[in-house]
């Protein structure tokens, strides 16, 4: 068991560097499963912040005024920030359930439809056979680790993933991740090849059990964020600008490595990062 609630689930983030699935269960659709998971993730997390000059795709999404319910509607959407487990879970379903359902009737009324729960994570239980993880409104309590199915996990994301110069809704998957995931995947590819660089296996195994018992012995008042800050800072050379905020991504390996799938996590940040930006792969390949 492990895990701290607020924690980035890097293995689905990587599946929106190019989503939509190819070969799904029901009638699911490539390029619709990734419209319909961008649109999610505009609503919610990718918005174009006004403060900022930064490159923007429209994109068709929830639109809010005031004194209203949120509508259907088109909105600009840059790159994305506070990506965490659950968003990205409903983004996957939410992909789902517009590749299966009729587009005009969820523009009628999406709040009853893409953007319920209950709906859309039925949709992808229906398309794959199992279910992605829910979170309610104790779960999972601060000391529990989400575990994760490597077979699970490399079927998702084969079945997800494209080329760079495949095509999304009206661009391509490489305009996709530049603009809303290049920032937070390069990110996470450069602390992880400090940590890859900086910590044996022995080292990482020893943390996993310090990790594991320090959540134990706290119980309800373990604080993951601060835990692993000051591991983070114990464990690694802090001359190194990456090191300084290393901590999320260092609680992601030491959780994959508790649950057996860190392999996994790993050739798939291989993979994306060696198609969709090979300068960076040149850089800090060796390391990943």
């Amino acid at each position: 068991m492990a895990v701290n609630s607020m924690r980035v689930l890097l293995v689905i983030a990587l599946l929106f560097a190019a989503a939509a699935p190819g070969n799904a269960g029901g009638n699911a659709r490539a390029a619709d499963v990734a419209e319909g998971a961008i649109s999610l993730l505009i609503s919610k997390r990718c918005e174009k912040s006004p403060r900022r000059e930064e490159h923007a795709l429209d994109w068709a999404a929830l639109v809010y005024a005031a004194g209203k319910p949120p509508s259907w509607g088109r909105k600009e959407g840059s790159m994305c920030r506070g990506l965490d487990t659950w968003v990205l879970s409903e983004a996957v379903a939410a992909g789902v359930y517009w590749s299966t359902n009729d587009h005009e009737a969820i523009a009628v009324d999406p709040m009853k439809t893409m953007f319920d729960d209950a709906q859309v994570y039925a949709s992808f239980k229906k398309a794959y056979g199992w279910e992605l993880p829910q979170r309610g409104d104790d779960f999972p309590p601060r000391n529990v680790f989400l575990k994760f199915d490597s077979k699970k996990l490399s079927k998702l994301f084969d079945s997800l993933y494209l080329k760079p110069t495949d095509k999304v809704a009206d661009v391509t998957a490489q305009d996709v991740y530049n603009i809303f995931l290049k920032d937070f995947i390069t990110r996470v590819a450069r602390e992880t090849a400090l940590i890859n660089a900086s910590l044996a296996k022995a080292k990482v195994a020893k943390l996993v059990k310090e990790y594991q018992a320090a959540a134990k012995e706290e119980g309800s008042k373990f604080h993951g964020p601060t835990y692993l800050y000051k591991a983070a800072a114990s464990a690694l050379p802090q001359d190194r600008p990456e090191a300084q905020r290393a901590s999320r991504t260092l609680g992601m390996i030491l959780r994959r490595t508790a649950d057996g799938t860190w392999p996994v996590v790993s050739r798939l940040l291989k993979k994306v990062i060696a198609d969709y930006d090979p300068d960076l792969s040149k850089e800090i390949g060796k390391n990943l």
